[in-house]
Parts: structure tokens; sequence; C-alpha cells
């Protein structure tokens, strides 16, 4: 059996919802489940998908959607995050003061709407008549099935309080109106009450698009993760099976303020491919292998099929080592130099080294520069946005790859302040566009090496991409 030309090998889109659209049979029968995401979630044991930006955190929540799609006893939500007021929800007058515990309460009772949203839609579910006499008064005071950010904002800037009588909760409290306190605390007696053979997940994605900047922010997703851990917990406790599933990054996630931040690291999964190196054993290539193997089944390894050819590129030998190294180590870096590496090679063999480096620059100077530089936006305040590209300029012109703190301040005297420049550089840092030089050791944050963080104490060191692109001296 001839091996399919190279050119016509299908390794993804680099973005999950673009792909569940377009071509969903990609992340339905080639998807690949790293660090077996999505059997934890399923499993009921993991709640929190972590991970950096284009590493996959959405692909493992739209497996899961697609695989349930024409399935009855499944229950699937999709909540994306992105451009929702999340610094809203700390405003919510729970009937708590302000602070973590009145963030926790707004988020739990959001997420328990949500929730009742979910069993609501299941015919199988077992429920007291109290039950729907609940759900039937909150959906028609618009509490669900309904526009989600209209209705947080609108929630934040009013004082929210129900009628005791309409949902059923007189016979629980002394007052005729209640607080969403009182109204969680009752949704949480009745959905005690209930009991389904469905599967039920409600997923919370899109938090990657905030940089978290407002202490609001950072308040608001702190109580939102601690809401997670105490609603799964209750409804574990329960033998309930429903779970509310976020994906969000993991630098955020170990910088959240809280007393059960930590308590959910046991139910984490982190999508961190900097394991088995950067060679051919890295786990990359069995993704892309896979993904390639829907359309052409002949395919069963991409690296030993089209990548074994010996090379001689600086102190690379081989071509999935060279291609990995000018990449993040993430699924969307790679899916981005093999769509390039395709234009340069369609042949059935093994890919030719001066191919390999033509796709290799092409990639650095369109895809990579634009990828990591597109992760600046927004640190700046706005009237400060332009100078972004002196920034870039700045580095772009360095005498080496390898520059300093103390280099940046001084070319852009007048124009950024050392303060402005830092975070610019930690952005960058954390996005795995430079690396943190400390004598003979880099630490980049993809390779984990050292697990050691951001300071402007020692040199930086462009990445291999933005290096190749700008053709900055090695050394």
């Amino acid at each position: 059996m001839s091996t399919p030309k190279f050119s016509t090998l299908h390794f993804g889109h680099l973005d999950a919802t673009q792909e569940a659209a377009d071509e969903p049979e990609l992340l339905r029968d080639g998807y690949y489940d790293y660090r077996q995401a999505v059997q934890g979630i399923l499993g009921g044991s993991a709640w929190l998908v972590l991970g950096p930006k284009g590493s996959g955190k959405s692909a493992v929540l739209e497996n899961i959607r697609l695989n349930w799609e024409q399935r009855w006893n499944r229950f699937f939500t999709y909540w994306n995050l992105a451009g929702f007021p999340v610094n809203d929800v700390t405003k919510i007058a729970t009937g708590q003061s302000r602070g973590g515990a009145r963030s926790q309460a707004a988020w739990e009772f959001v997420l328990l709407l949500r929730v009742l949203e979910t069993l609501d839609g299941d015919q199988g579910l077992r429920a007291p008549n109290s039950f729907t006499t609940m759900v039937k008064a909150l959906r028609e005071g618009g509490y669900l099935n309904t526009n989600w950010t209209a209705n947080v904002a609108r929630w934040a800037s009013t004082k929210l309080k129900f009628d005791a009588k309409i949902v059923g909760a007189e016979a629980q409290f002394d007052a005729a109106s209640i607080t969403p306190l009182d109204v969680s605390y009752y949704i949480r007696q009745q959905i005690a009450a209930t009991s389904t053979d469905s599967i039920h997940i409600v997923a919370l994605d899109g938090l990657d698009s905030f940089f978290f900047e407002l202490e609001d922010e950072w308040t608001s997703l702190a109580g939102l993760m601690q809401a997670v851990w105490t609603i799964n917990r209750e409804l574990s406790a329960l033998g309930l099976p429903v779970s509310i599933v976020v994906a969000a990054r993991s630098d955020i996630v170990d910088l959240l303020p809280g007393p059960e931040i930590n308590k959910l690291k046991p139910h984490a999964v982190h999508l961190d491919w900097h394991a088995h190196g950067i060679g051919a054993d890295n786990h990359l290539w069995k993704l892309v292998s896979q993904k390639a193997a829907v359309g052409k089944p002949e395919v069963t390894s991409v690296v030993g099929q089209y990548l074994s050819r010996p090379v001689v590129i600086g102190p690379h030998r081989n071509l999935a080592e060279f291609l990995l190294d000018h990449t993040r180590l993430l699924p969307r870096d790679l899916v981005a130099l093999l769509g390039h590496l395709q234009l340069e090679y369609g042949g059935n063999g093994k890919v030719p080294e001066e191919n390999a480096k033509r796709a290799v620059r092409n990639y650095c100077e369109q895809y990579f520069v634009g990828e990591i530089f597109d992760n600046l936006a927004g640190i700046l305040p706005a009237e400060k946005a332009r100078q972004v590209a002196s920034f870039k300029d700045a580095l772009r012109t360095s005498p080496t790859r390898l520059f300093t703190f103390s280099y940046l301040v001084e070319e852009l005297n007048g124009e950024l302040d050392a303060p402005e420049i830092k975070s610019l550089l930690k952005q960058m840092f954390e996005t795995g566009g430079i690396g943190v030089k400390n004598g003979n050791h880099t630490d980049f944050v993809f390779r984990r090496t050292s697990g050691a963080g951001f300071t402007t104490r020692y040199e930086f060191m462009l990445h291999d991409a933005l290096t190749r692109a700008w053709n900055r001296p090695w050394s």
C-alpha cells in the first residue's frame, strides 16, 4: 500500500470550534485523548482542564459535545465566557458583604441556575412537584434559558429579590421576599430531591481571552473556581451524574487566591505537551497522526512515514526535533507549521531537508510572530497601544537573540516606561515568546525544565521561531 501524498493529509484546524463546525469527524474520530482528559471528565474525576492558549482545552470539550450529540441520555451545555462580564458577577447582591465570599455565592447562584437548565431538559429526570414549580417560576422570571451576558449585567446593577411564594419556597422562609443566597439554598434542596440515569456536563470555556488586570476580575475568577469546587462536591455527594467543567489557563489559576483553589488541583488535567521532549516521542506527533488517519487510514505515523530523514540543521539531526523546536509544543503551533510544510512538499516520501527549512522560515515569519504579538493586545492602556509596535521593533533589531531589560528600557526611553516594558515582557514569557536565561540554563514556560518564573534580573532569549523570523544572530 503506497503512502498518501503529504499534501493530502489533514492535521486539523488551528481553532477547535472551527474544526468542530467544518469537519467534526476530525474531533470525533481523530481525537487524541492526551492525559486522558476526556476520560477523566466522563468518569467524574476531572473538573478542570488546564493549559496555555492553543494547548487543546476547547478540543477536549468539543470532543465530548460531538460524541454526545445523538445520545438521548447525555446532556452537554457549552458556555463560552469570552466577552462575558465576569467582574459584574462580583456585584450581584446575594445577601452577603463584598469580597470573596460574595463572589463565590454569586457564582454559585448563576451556576445552580445553569444546572437547573440542563436538568429541566432531561425527560428521564425524577423530581418532586416542588422542583417543577420552582423551575417554571424561574423560567417565567427570565432566570433560565436566558441571555446570560445581558442578565448578569442587569442583576449586578439592581438589588435582586424573589417572591418566596412564587418559587414555592414560602414554607422555608419567614420573609416573603428572599435573596439570591436564599434561592441558592432552596435550589440545592430541590436538586437533592431529584435523580436521573442521564449524564450532564456544564462546560465553561473562553477564559483565555481575559487578562485579569482588574482586581474585580481576579476576585470573580477565584469565586468561580471556589463555586465550581463546592457545587461539584455537593452533586457528587448526592450521587447525581452532573458536573461543571472549566477550561482555563494554568498560569492564571496558579495565581488565584482562595481557600478552595488548591483543592481543585486533584481534579485538574494539565495539557502540558512538553513531556517526552521535543523529538519523535512527543505526543504531539500522535495527535497529528491520528487526525491524518481519519481521511487517510494508511497513515500510522507522520514521523515514521514522512519525517524520519536524517538532517544536519544546526544542532538538529532529525526533522521531528527541528520542527518541534520552532513551536511552543502546542497543537496549534504544530498544525500551523505542518500546513506550511505541505505547501513546500507534496510528495509521498520523506520530506527533504531544504523543503523543511523553507517551511519553517515561512511559518516563523507568517504565523509565529503574529501569534505571539496577538497575545500582547490589551496589556497596555488604550492610549499606549501603538507603542507595542516600537516594543516589537526594539526586539527585532536587538544585536543578538539575547537581550537585557536595561537594553529595552534605554531603547524605548520616551515611549514606554519600565513597568510597561516589564508587563509586555512578562506576557511574552507567559505565552512562550521569550525565555529567561540564568547562566547556562534558559527557562521557557512551555518546557518547564526548572519551574522558574519571570524575572528581569537575568538575560532574555528570543524563541527560536522569533530568532529565525527576524534573522537575529544566535549568540
